[in-house]
């Protein structure tokens, strides 16, 4: 697969074909959705939680007495008819978390990253190095890309704490490291620009996922 490629300043300077290792047109759509479903549900916290009538406080004594008062019967007011009462079947504490295996993970990376490429998401760009915290050095490089209306997912070879401080500010732009790709990061974009050290990485670390 061919993509365009860029210099560390943003502008264009040709076409390059994609490794083969990885980009191979082979997408599985089942491997992405069991990855979104499970990294969606491990963002919930699910601490969640009401009381029953158990766990409230007060209610160690009959408000009234059974018979003669003319008015219904009580026996604390702790039931849930009462305001401040225990809650009936309400939420509790849950883990919401889905396990998801390691293979699958990998292949619906790889599935992304080819449903990107055949989409012509992919941009890949040359290693970007700063030696000091500049958000407007690279803005300027999506700018001159001319991609800087939408969602951008920026995939940079490990962590680089100055790039990643740098893109934190710049709005639509998600900041990801090569080595822990998440799948809705490279997902939910409309351009993925991929460094030439980071893609280097992608391919030793998926290299026959897709064979």
């Amino acid at each position: 697969m061919i993509v365009q490629k860029f210099s560390k300043e943003g502008n264009k300077v040709g076409e390059v074909e994609l490794p083969s290792d990885i980009f191979n047109e082979k997408v599985s759509l089942g491997a992405i959705y069991d990855a979104i479903k499970a990294e969606n549900a491990n963002l919930r916290t699910g601490n969640h939680s009401t009381k029953t009538r158990s766990e409230v406080s007060g209610g160690g004594k009959k408000p009234w007495a059974q018979k003669g008062t003319g008015r219904a019967r009580q026996g604390s007011i702790r039931a849930p008819q009462w305001v401040g009462g225990g809650i009936v079947h309400g939420p509790k504490k849950r883990d919401y978390s889905i396990p998801l295996s390691r293979n699958i993970k990998r292949k619906a990376v790889v599935s992304i990253l080819n449903k990107k490429a055949v989409e012509q998401s992919v941009k890949l760009l040359e290693d970007v190095s700063l030696d000091n915290y500049s958000t407007k050095t690279i803005f300027s490089v999506f700018k001159n890309m001319q991609i800087t209306d939408s969602v951008i997912g920026f995939v940079v070879s490990g962590e680089d704490k100055i790039i990643k401080k740098s893109v934190k500010n710049i709005p639509n732009v998600k900041y990801i490291n090569s080595k822990r790709i998440a799948c809705r990061d490279i997902l939910y974009n409309r351009n993925l620009v991929i460094t030439e050290s980071a893609l280097s990485e992608i391919v030793a670390q998926y290299k026959g996922v897709n064979k």
